[in-house]
């Protein structure tokens, strides 16, 4: 079964369970198979890694990947202030995207907030609940971490047009757009969770389900409080 299958099938079921808005965790035995799959990958592969090579590289490395990462992930916030109706927060990010990738050699450098044009982030789930959408049903998702499946849906769409629309511009580029995007929120996505206390909890799975249910109801609640909350 590919990614597509699995997601079609998810939403199938989501659904269903829609009319069962009293279950909280309708996926709960699939995601705590996921769950235990990424807990082993985090402790096997991604902490290991970055232990052993963060040390070992360049300052000047990381920063300029840092740089282009943070460049690559405009048009991300591109389309999600179009998703939202702020179209000064999407020509921004649109104006950022095309000056460092130009005159900022791929992203390498910021010659956009030098100008004055300052990058503007806003958080995914956020943006899905403003749209009357609600974020669907808890999902954990392998490589990926928790979820939830309506913003899951939403973001594989936006990251396809992301990938189509920089192809327009070159297919190389769209290739490591889409490798970097894909390994770094991986990478950042699974290392959040050594921030849990899983080693003191008698079910480390609930520990992350109800930390991430926890932001996702701070980040839906954001039109009442005021602030916007900080895209994780």
């Amino acid at each position: 079964m590919n990614w597509k299958s699995l997601l079609l099938m998810l939403a199938l079921f989501a659904v269903s369970a829609g009319a069962r808005a009293e279950t909280v965790d309708p996926f709960e035995p699939f995601n705590r198979t996921m769950f235990g799959f990424n807990r082993a990958l985090l402790e096997t592969v991604v902490n290991p890694g970055i232990e052993y090579f963060g040390p070992r590289l360049p300052n000047g490395l990381i920063e300029s990947v840092t740089n282009v990462y943070s460049n690559l992930t405009e048009i991300e916030f591109f389309l999600n202030g179009l998703l939202v109706g702020d179209f000064g927060a999407a020509g921004a990010s649109a104006a950022r995207f095309v000056i460092n990738s130009t005159l900022g050699l791929g992203g390498l450098f910021d010659p956009a907030g030098h100008m004055g044009i300052e990058r503007t982030e806003r958080d995914f789930i956020e943006s899905i609940c403003q749209t009357g959408l609600p974020p669907g049903p808890y999902t954990v998702f392998p490589f990926v971490g928790p979820a939830n499946l309506n913003t899951a849906i939403a973001l594989v769409t936006i990251i396809a047009v992301e990938v189509y629309l920089i192809s327009l511009i070159s297919t190389t580029l769209a290739v490591i757009d889409l490798i970097i995007i894909d390994i770094a929120g991986t990478a950042s996505a699974l290392r959040y969770m050594r921030n849990l206390p899983f080693d003191t909890a008698d079910d480390p799975y609930l520990v992350q389900r109800e930390d991430h249910m926890t932001y996702v109801r701070s980040a839906c609640e954001v039109d009442e409080r005021g602030p916007e909350v900080p895209a994780r």
